[in-house]
């Protein structure tokens, strides 16, 4: 049997590009049927996985203005997605959270990709869980490799 070679570094990065579009456009379409932007669509996620956040919490996630996520988040209460209460650890502060059409968006996204994922993995023999978990490790050291590398003034 013969030994496969490895595909050359500029296949991978191109088919990992590709995969980055896609994720995108993914992302485009949803946030466009929703009839909200895609950051928007990304501070969903957060308080999916978070349960809530604060709006700093919300601006330090996706690296916008504290502006840009009142706007937002004005947006998502206007659409009914979000809800903003009272934050019991902050008088001042307000914390953001889900509502159930919210939820159900996010529930929609996350079964598209479920299904996704499920069926490369599938096609793949179930190795796909380790080689992304690998992948995510790696980026992640190589971003803190790059921040560690930005000279301070």
């Amino acid at each position: 049997m013969a030994e496969q070679q490895a595909p050359e570094p500029s296949a991978l990065l191109a088919a990992f590009d590709a995969v980055v579009r896609a994720q995108t456009s993914l992302t485009a379409e949803l946030s466009r049927r929703a009839g909200i932007h895609d950051s928007a669509l990304r501070t969903l996620v957060l308080l999916s996985e978070t349960g809530y956040a604060t709006p700093t919490e919300v601006a330090g996630y996706l690296g916008l203005t504290s502006g840009a996520v009142t706007n937002t988040t004005d947006r998502l209460v206007d659409a009914g997605l979000v809800e903003r209460r009272r934050n019991p650890a902050d008088r001042r502060g307000s914390l953001l959270e889900l509502t159930a059409a919210g939820a159900d968006l996010i529930a929609d996204r996350q079964a598209r990709y479920a299904a996704a994922l499920r069926s490369v993995d599938a096609a793949h023999d179930g190795r796909l869980l380790p080689v992304l978990e690998d992948l995510a490790n790696t980026l992640l050291i190589g971003a803190v490799d790059a921040h560690a590398d930005t000279p301070t003034d």
